[in-house]
């Protein structure tokens, strides 16, 4: 499960855009930020296996001082989709983002990964880009993805 103190809930968040999705096995982009650990986002890869690069855009509803974002890979035995290099793009228009994205690699590992960007960007939408997977497959899953927003200050 995602823990931390910056974690925007997951009801304030939704999936505009996903590249790829498996739907025949039930691994829906919106799962990725669905607050469940149980479930999955995997893209598609029957009938038709699609490539990297995938993304998913994320609408956060409003305007947020972002911060980062936290990752929690698959939580069953599988590792297939654990991202590797991952792309990270902040945006107040869901179709003009960034040229100069964050960029990480995760590892792989089940415990949720914290990646901080070098600076607070006020944006409405995130987009998530992986680049490649941990084992070096075509695909990518994730059981959550989370996004950190700066704390607001309470007035007197």
């Amino acid at each position: 499960r995602l823990d931390h103190p910056d974690l925007l809930p997951a009801n304030q968040m939704r999936i505009t855009f996903a590249s790829s999705e498996n739907t025949g096995n039930d691994k829906r982009a919106r799962y990725a930020i669905d607050g469940k650990p149980e479930t999955i986002w995997h893209t598609q890869f029957s009938p038709t296996l699609a490539k990297h690069p995938h993304e998913l855009v994320i609408d956060l509803k409003k305007v947020r001082k972002i911060t980062g974002v936290q990752y929690l890979t698959r939580q069953d035995k599988g590792w297939n989709g654990t991202f590797g290099k991952t792309e990270f793009s902040l945006s107040q228009d869901r179709d003009a983002f960034s040229e100069k994205p964050f960029t990480t690699t995760f590892s792989k590992k089940k415990k949720s990964q914290t990646f901080r960007f070098s600076k607070t960007i006020s944006a409405r939408f995130l987009k998530v880009r992986i680049l490649s997977e941990t084992n070096g497959k075509e695909w990518a899953s994730a059981s959550e993805i989370g996004v950190l927003v700066a704390p607001t200050k309470q007035g007197k």
